[in-house]
This record gives C-alpha cells, sequence and structure tokens, in this order.
C-alpha cells in the first residue's frame, strides 16, 4: 500500500485508487510525522490543532469520531498506523519498516538528510505538489501549520536544487538538467534554472536547445511579471551564441511594443502589457475589470516599509493567476507612481482602462505601525473596502502568507460583487463577466434546477465570449456536479464536459480551472492515469504563485 501526501493526496493499493478515506486520516499522518521526531501528540492537543474553532469538549469528541472512523478504514485495508492509547495518539511504522506501506512523506525526510545529488534526485520524484495540496481548509490552527510546512519543505527542496546546479564537480550534466528543471517546475522564475538549461544544452552541442530555453525564459518573465532577464542570464546566452552581436541580442531581449503617455512635458514609454494580445482581446470583450495595486514607494533602509512593499509585490501577482480580472503589471504600476503625472483616479482611467485601485499604505501611530489597504472604485471615486492591519517586520511567516491571501479574496470578492451590482444597474444586453458572475453564484447550489442555470449563464458568457475559459470551465464542473446528482447513471453527460474542458485547457494555458476539471471528470470516468496526470499539471501551473502568495490557486 502507497500512502501519497504531496500534490493530490491518495491511498493506493496495487496502484488502484483506494475509495472513501477518511477524512483527517492522511492529516493526521502528516502532522505526527513533521511536528515532533517521536511521532506522538496527546490527544488534547490533536483535537485543538484540528478543532480549534470549537471549544475543547467538542474537539474531543470530534477527533473520538475521527479515530473510530479511521480505525474502521485500517481494519478493512489491514493497517495499523494511525494508533492511540486514552492519552495520546502515535504512528506505528512497523508495516513501513517490512515494507508494507509507503509514505512519500517519509521517504522524502530520510532522503533529504543525506543531501547527495542521488538523494536529490529521488526527492525531485517525490515532490509532486504541495503537502496536501488539495486540502479544504477548516480555519484550524492545522491550517496555519500546513502553509508553514508547505513553504519549509519546498524553499528547502528550492535549495538543494540550486545546490546541484551551482556544484562545480561530482553533478554530471543529465543531472544537472533534472534538478534545473524541477527547480524551474516548483518556482518558474528562478533564471538559475534556466540558465543551467542553457548551459548544458550548450554542452551537448543543443544550439537550438539554448536559443529555445532562453526564449522561454524570457516569455515567462515578461508574461507573468513584466520584467527581462537579468544581465548575466542575457550575458550566458550571448556567449553561448557567439554569433549574434551583443546589440542583436539586446534588441530580441528588449523589443516590445509601447505607448507613450504624455503629461506636463514628460514622456513614459510604458511597457507591454501582463497578459499576451489574445489575452487583452478577450478581457475587452468578456469586459473583465482592470485593477492596479499602486506600487508602495520604501525606504530600502526601512525594514517595516520594505517588507510593506514585498507584500504590495504579492498582491499585485497573485491577483494577475485570476483569470477573471485584468490587472496592470508591478513595473507599469511602480512607473505611474514614480515617473508619471497622472495625479487622479481619473488619469488611471483614461490612461490604463483601470475599475478599480488598490491603494495601501504605512501608518505609524502610539509607537505601533499599521499597514493600511484601501479598494477604490474609480468610476464614483468611491472606497468599496478597506482594511488595517497591524504590522511588524518580525511578523510570522505564515500569518503575512494569511494577511497577503486574505487581501487577495476580499479584493477580488468585493470586486466581483460590485460589478454583478453595477452592470445589474447600467445593462440590459450583459456581456461575459456578468454571466459568468451569474453562473459563479449558482453553482455551489446543491439543487438541480439552480446547477443547470448555472450553466445557461456560462453558456451566455460563451455567446459574448467564445474562448472566455473560466465559463468553459464552469460549464465542465456543472456537468460533472450534474451526473453526481443524478446518481451515476449515464456517463454522456461527463463525457460531454470532457470535451468542454479539453477545449478550454489550451486556451489560456495559465489557467489550472479545466486540468481540475479533466481530473476530476478522469476520475469519475475510471481515467485514473489521465487523472493524476491532469492533477499533476494542474499542480505545476498553480507552483506559479506558491513563491509570492502561499499556493493561493
Amino acid at each position: 500500500m502507497k500512502l501519497a501526501v504531496f500534490g493530490e493526496a491518495t491511498v493506493s493499493l496495487g496502484g488502484q485508487l483506494v475509495p472513501r478515506v477518511p477524512a483527517n486520516f492522511l492529516r493526521i499522518i502528516v502532522y505526527l510525522l513533521l511536528a515532533n521526531d517521536n511521532h506522538s501528540i496527546s490527544r488534547g492537543k490533536l483535537s485543538q490543532v484540528l478543532w480549534s474553532d470549537t471549544d475543547q469538549a467538542h474537539a474531543s469528541m470530534n477527533l473520538r469520531q475521527s479515530l473510530a472512523r479511521i480505525r474502521k478504514f485500517q481494519e478493512q485495508y489491514g493497517l495499523n498506523l494511525i494508533e492511540g492509547d486514552a492519552t495520546y495518539v502515535y504512528l506505528n511504522l512497523s508495516q513501513v519498516k517490512a515494507e508494507l506501506l509507503r509514505i512519500d512523506l517519509l521517504e522524502y525526510i530520510n532522503l533529504a538528510r543525506k543531501g547527495d545529488i542521488e538523494s536529490v534526485l529521488g526527492l525531485c520524484e517525490l515532490y509532486t505538489g504541495d503537502l496536501l495540496a488539495q486540502n479544504e481548509p477548516q480555519n484550524s490552527d492545522f491550517d496555519e501549520w500546513l502553509d508553514v510546512e508547505r513553504v519549509r519543505l519546498r524553499d528547502d527542496l528550492i535549495t538543494m536544487l540550486l545546490g546541484m546546479v551551482n556544484k562545480p564537480a561530482g553533478v554530471s550534466i543529465d543531472e544537472k538538467r533534472q534538478c534545473a528543471r524541477k527547480l524551474i517546475e516548483i518556482d518558474p522564475y528562478q533564471e538559475v534554472g534556466y540558465r543551467t538549461l542553457m548551459q548544458t544544452a550548450s554542452q551537448l552541442g543543443l544550439i537550438a536547445k539554448v536559443e529555445r530555453t532562453f526564449r522561454e525564459c524570457t516569455k515567462k518573465l515578461r508574461d507573468d511579471l513584466d520584467v527581462e532577464p537579468e544581465e548575466e542570464t542575457i550575458e550566458l546566452y550571448q556567449q553561448l551564441l557567439p554569433k549574434l552581436s551583443p546589440t542583436t541580442t539586446r534588441a530580441l531581449v528588449m523589443a516590445q511594443p509601447s505607448v507613450a503617455l504624455r503629461g506636463n512635458g514628460i514622456e513614459i514609454q510604458t511597457p507591454h502589457s501582463i497578459l499576451a494580445a489574445n489575452q487583452i482581446e478577450q478581457n475587452r470583450q468578456a469586459g473583465l475589470p482592470r485593477v492596479i495595486v499602486l506600487y508602495l514607494p520604501h525606504n530600502a533602509s526601512d525594514p517595516m516599509e520594505q517588507l510593506a512593499a514585498s507584500l504590495v509585490d504579492d498582491i499585485t501577482i497573485g491577483l494577475c493567476r485570476l483569470r477573471t480580472l485584468s490587472v496592470v503589471a508591478p513595473y507599469t504600476s511602480s512607473r505611474v507612481v514614480n515617473e508619471s503625472s497622472i495625479d487622479s483616479f481619473g488619469g488611471l482611467s483614461e490612461q490604463f482602462g483601470v475599475n478599480y485601485v488598490v491603494d495601501s499604505k504605512i501608518v505609524r501611530r502610539d509607537g505601533f505601525c499599521f499597514l493600511s489597504v484601501k479598494l477604490i472604485d474609480v468610476a464614483t471615486q468611491e472606497i468599496v473596502w478597506a482594511e488595517k492591519q497591524k504590522f511588524d517586520y518580525v511578523l510570522p511567516e505564515q500569518q503575512y502568507r494569511q494577511l497577503s491571501i486574505r487581501i487577495i479574496l476580499s479584493v477580488v470578492s468585493v470586486i466581483e460583487k460590485s460589478e454583478l451590482d453595477r452592470y445589474n444597474k447600467l445593462f440590459q444586453d450583459p456581456n461575459a463577466y456578468y454571466w459568468y458572475l451569474i453562473g459563479k453564484r449558482e453553482i455551489d447550489k446543491f439543487d438541480l434546477p439552480k446547477l443547470r442555470q448555472a450553466r445557461q449563464s456560462f453558456k451566455n458568457a460563451l455567446t459574448a465570449s467564445p474562448d472566455f475559459v473560466p465559463a468553459l470551465s464552469g460549464i465542465a464542473r456543472t456537468m460533472q456536479k450534474e451526473w453526481l446528482m443524478l446518481a451515476r447513471s449515464e456517463k454522456d453527460i461527463l463525457l460531454e464536459g470532457e470535451q468542454i474542458a479539453k477545449r478550454a485547457a489550451p486556451a489560456d494555458p495559465d489557467d489550472e480551472r479545466p486540468l481540475r476539471e479533466l481530473g476530476t471528470i478522469s476520475m469519475y470516468l475510471g481515467k485514473f492515469d489521465d487523472s493524476l496526470e491532469y492533477f499533476d499539471q494542474g499542480e505545476i501551473h498553480q507552483s506559479a504563485t506558491c513563491r509570492s502568495t502561499g499556493g493561493l490557486c
């Protein structure tokens, strides 16, 4: 039997997925493996970790019920992994030692202690995504603990991979390539990984691969972050392709469309949009609201201001991943704040088509610092949402990440509600984004007529914008949910949903929703290998945000 907790958490026996795994089975295993070295914890502490939003009596009762379900599950499959007495819950690893049971996290921990290249390559195979990636948050202490452990494991693996790709000897070309590819998969903005692939390709005489890797790196940085490769990356490219002159290479890197903004005699060349041209057109047709997160000027010697500026960058990048918003790139925001003559929200609307502004600042009062964040509707000049949070440069990592995620979710929620209200008041012929919001509002209701209404709303969105990926994904989800509501009768509707999700996936390769729907539908169709592959691909797309938003997806 194998227990996998990286990426999609699964229990499998003989290669077949085990159904109806108790909800807390893998959570408890992960916690006991990582929380302390003796893999044991008191029942009282474990109950409060898992059910911290309730009182001790109810938490203890929930734990007893959960352990009873786990005990029944283990008896069914001949396991004795999670055991306990009146005081403690602990792991019995005897079946692991007898090689009757495999736990990917335990193998990962053992390999991470060695640190040699063979062990690191083993870690690459085991790390298929974030720890318990599909864990549904329960507003508990466990969720906060899990967030911290996810970041720690991911950062530790990145550090080991960087060590291997930079190691001068003892690592073969093929091993360096494997480490570099995994590094880019986990953190797609690590230029060290791209440089390693370029170097190894050159050593193998694969000149076309050098150029292809450089173009891939440049495109990724431009599309997602609106920045250019580091000088070191450009110089390496010039060295590996000596026939290209520095001028030619620079032109290749820097070539991009620009628009001049004029005001008070100042001309600013604004960088290209953060989205590709076809995505911009799709946003226009869909009527996506456009948001700018104003750059926060800061004093580099002030740790409070530095941390606040980093948080603003994280919020921007997190919002960029949400395909129901169009976000002005961070570099553009920086130039607007520091260099342009735009001094009103109306100017932002005229020059950039901005609908909403996220404005933040550090407030110091009574010896404390607060981060003040406001969401402003440009059309009405109203503050539609605001939050003030006590802020400290020694803020624990999980609190920092929670603050970032909470701000992102709050901004999106308020914008969606405001846009829906605005459309209801002003428009008789709503566009794609409006219909998407209508469908999204109805899709989570466990009611067949409401579900079909949601599907019709998504179809209406496609009438306005035929390739609007969120709506395509929404239709696929309504089909697999309807199949569940109809007690798993015919599979025609699942097959139709599968085709729609396959249509959506290539339309926006950075949107993981179609892959998630394909993974779920394939699982219901019994295509378990395909399902795992789709979920793995979805995790690869999600990992792009982990660095900035801590796994928000």
